[in-house]
């Protein structure tokens, strides 16, 4: 895909993702109206509406113009970087499709990097060795120095991928394609997904001076960075976007998905964002209806999968 703007917004969806993508783009568009949206489409399946209501840029894997990168990341986490290599903006924003902007942060995006790591730059890892579930998200230190003997992984930000910001091609698809050949000759050298690799790539070309990049407390987690900040914001909104946001960022929902029958998850802001969406199309009372519809869907999915096990 061509260049089609210098700065915007990219998020994906599968089609099972498509009603919480819907969130995402609402809130987009409330907190950043003018700033332009990519949307990566993983599968066959109609997002025309999206396109239309959000005046959506659609990017899909299935249309993309190398075999070898559909193959790559059709179906799987790596779905994100068909916007690093295809799509059509010089630098962008990512942002999963269970993550939502929370207040207008682009001032604090830095367009002068090649990529910017959100994440808070106090967790900085330096000690002398992995830490309990570090392989799990990021990959096995000692396996890497077989590939790459140069690499010290001690004292990097290491980042939930959910977020970050990054120049188009600022890892060449080659690159990728190198790093997976790697996995692919070593077992638990890379955790699941694409999140191992991105953070060694993105590390590993920094400290041999390729790219440049910093580090931005633009990315909020609530299951690891609490939930007190959120809740504040949230505090005298009712069921809207607030409109004030002490401290602007991406609000990521991984881990425990926000769903409203889930009563060990955190999910105010999200509904809200998915009651955002919903209030385009219906009054305030059918929004929560299409939204506890949509969890209806969701939780009777799970439960098949429990007793039939598909």
């Amino acid at each position: 895909m061509n260049r089609q703007a210098p700065f915007g917004f990219v998020t994906g969806c599968h089609a099972g993702d498509k009603f919480m993508v819907q969130a995402t783009l609402a809130s987009m568009r409330h907190y950043c109206p003018n700033v332009p949206i990519c949307l990566v489409v993983d599968g066959i399946f109609d997002v025309s509406d999206l396109e239309q209501e959000y005046d959506l840029i659609v990017l899909r894997i299935s249309e993309l113009p190398m075999a070898e990168m559909r193959e790559l990341i059709g179906g799987n986490y790596r779905a994100k970087l068909a916007a690093m290599w295809e799509g059509p903006f010089e630098f962008y924003v990512w942002l999963d499709a269970d993550a939502i902007v929370w207040g207008d942060f682009t001032p604090q995006v830095r367009r002068d990097l090649d990529f910017q790591i959100f994440w808070k730059e106090a967790e900085r890892l330096a000690m002398p060795a992995a830490p309990d579930g570090f392989q799990h998200f990021y990959f096995d230190p000692d396996l890497l120095q077989k590939y790459d003997t140069a690499f010290q992984w001690r004292g990097h930000n290491y980042f939930c991928s959910g977020a970050f910001a990054c120049r188009r091609n600022a890892i060449p698809f080659a690159e990728w394609v190198r790093v997976e050949a790697w996995a692919k000759q070593t077992d638990g050298l890379f955790a699941w997904g694409e999140m191992g690799r991105l953070n060694y790539l993105v590390h590993a070309k920094a400290q041999r001076g390729e790219i440049k990049i910093a580090s931005a407390d633009l990315q909020h987690v609530w299951a690891h960075h609490g939930k007190q900040e959120l809740e504040q914001d949230c505090a005298n909104g009712g069921w809207h976007f607030p409109q004030i946001i002490r401290r602007p960022r991406v609000a990521h929902f991984c881990y425990r998905k926000p769903f409203l029958f889930d009563r060990k998850a955190y999910s105010r802001p999200f509904t809200i964002a998915r009651l955002e969406h919903q209030r385009r199309h219906h009054g305030e009372t059918g929004a929560w209806l299409a939204v506890l519809n949509e969890d209806r869907r969701v939780a009777s999915g799970k439960l098949r999968k429990r007793i039939f096990g598909k």
